[in-house]
């Protein structure tokens, strides 16, 4: 009958149009190809005879979603490029407006991980969808886990406030073979005339605006002990190039600071009066028990809680005034005086910070997405929101490489990348195509003989017909 060819003709146009579509998408990213499934249409009476029924020829049961993992296209040199290697879907929105996409419940589900961040900061497809993020803690723990609390991420351009310095860290090495300057060496100090000190280093600092300034330390090897080999050092500090004197920490005497006096005419510094530390240290390199304690050091401050009476020579006198005076810096310094080593300062470290600017965003393989500022500070800012589907072929297909939950897809199961059956995230990194053209070059070759087949035996019933049609 001409139905059954017919049936056939469009079965095999059904093949050719997801052929077709499969290998148009071939370089679509997240891309996952589609088969054409058919089954025979059979009828027949209760009646008749089974043995002798033909059938009526094919229809087109479902197009069928292959959800195999596409390949990675390895490092794309853009960290807003994220891939998702294993199960699990990204989460987005047409609407950055949660309460509204609550309301609706207008979420799709993408593995095109191509995205960029648009003009107001938010990280939005190449279609202006917003990606969909979970709030986290300090630990970078997700707080709820679930798709209503999904929210657009932004990523800010600036960390916010600055941060004033309250503590420094530093491991210095003194040189233990370095000329000793002579006893009472703090006499001809002169800031200005290296050749009045021993070693000097900086650190950064930040006050109370964000402003940058450098800590600078000044190390004189005064003496040593021809007895005891006991050596000695003293040290001062500045800010900027203005002195900042030490505040007392308690009334042991390790806990105060010590006085020093310049008295030598050819000194710039000639008649100033510092509050520094002096070290002691003992033949094996190491600090003395009965010498300052250098982790109970504070730089003096007008209203703080380590001031030194009298004292002009503060913190905030040094920056410069406009800044908070009561700010706290301590100051902690691990020390060693080894001969074998030269002057050398390590593990610096600052706990403050200014405003920075935003650099670089990037994304780790538990989706978490972090922001990296020019003050050097990196943020957590989100985990990325990601979904999966107790039946993935059962995603209603809506373009741009997007889908939507349905009756037959099951509910939408929020996970976390990288955790049970999600898979993990990787970042400058885009999923391929899942399209294998080789494989849909043949499919399109059966395909057209499918339909040059049944063309055939439509032609061949219509001259079957006409023989029919003139006997007379």
């Amino acid at each position: 009958m001409f139905n059954t060819s017919i049936s056939g003709l469009n079965g095999a146009q059904k093949y050719l149009d997801t052929t077709s579509n499969n290998i148009a998408n071939a370089n679509s990213y997240g891309f996952k190809r589609s088969r054409a499934e058919f089954a025979d249409l059979y009828c027949n009476s209760v009646f008749a005879s089974t043995k002798t029924a033909t059938g009526m020829g094919v229809t087109t049961t479902t197009v069928a979603q292959q959800f195999k993992q596409g390949s990675l296209s390895g490092d794309t040199g853009n960290n807003l490029d994220m891939a998702i290697s294993g199960n699990g879907f990204f989460v987005l929105s047409d609407t950055q407006n949660d309460s509204q996409i609550n309301a609706e419940g207008n979420r799709t589900y993408t593995r095109n991980g191509a995205f960029e961040i648009n003009p107001d900061g938010y990280l939005v497809t190449a279609m202006g969808d917003y990606v969909q993020g979970y709030d986290i803690d300090d630990e970078g723990n997700v707080t709820n886990l679930d798709i209503a609390s999904t929210h657009a991420i932004k990523i800010p351009s600036t960390t916010g406030a600055p941060k004033r310095t309250s503590r420094v860290e530093m491991s210095v090495n003194l040189p233990a073979n370095a000329e000793a300057l002579g006893p009472n060496s703090m006499a001809k100090f002169d800031h200005n005339d290296s050749s009045t000190y021993t070693n000097a280093t900086s650190q950064t600092i930040h006050d109370s605006l964000g402003g940058t300034h450098t800590l600078t330390y000044y190390y004189l090897k005064d003496n040593v002990d021809a007895g005891t080999g006991e050596t000695t050092w003293n040290v001062v500090t500045y800010v900027d190039g203005n002195p900042v004197d030490l505040a007392d920490v308690g009334t042991d005497a390790k806990d105060k600071a010590v006085r020093f006096n310049v008295t030598d005419a050819g000194s710039s510094d000639v008649g100033k009066t510092y509050y520094g530390m002096q070290l002691k240290f003992g033949t094996d390199g190491k600090l003395k028990d009965d010498g300052m304690v250098p982790s109970a050091i504070f730089l003096s401050n007008a209203n703080s809680n380590h001031t030194r009476p009298g004292s002009t020579q503060t913190l905030v006198a040094a920056m410069g005034g406009a800044v908070a005076d009561d700010q706290d810096i301590n100051i902690k310094l691990d020390f060693t005086q080894y001969g074998s080593s030269k002057f050398s300062v390590s593990n610096v470290t600052n706990d403050g910070y200014s405003t920075g600017v935003l650099d670089n965003v990037s994304v780790n393989d538990d989706g978490i997405i972090l922001a990296a500022y020019s003050n050097g500070t990196t943020k957590a800012i989100t985990k990325l929101a990601m979904a999966n589907f107790q039946n993935p072929q059962g995603l209603i297909k809506i373009g741009d490489t997007q889908w939507m939950e349905s009756i037959n897809s099951g509910d939408v199961q929020p996970c976390e990348a990288n955790t049970g059956m999600a898979g993990a995230i990787k970042g400058a990194n885009l999923e391929l195509s899942n399209v294998e053209l080789a494989t849909e070059l043949v499919d399109l070759i059966i395909a057209q003989r499918t339909y040059q087949a049944n063309s055939q035996a439509l032609q061949t019933q219509n001259t079957a017909m006409d023989s029919i049609m003139n006997i007379r």
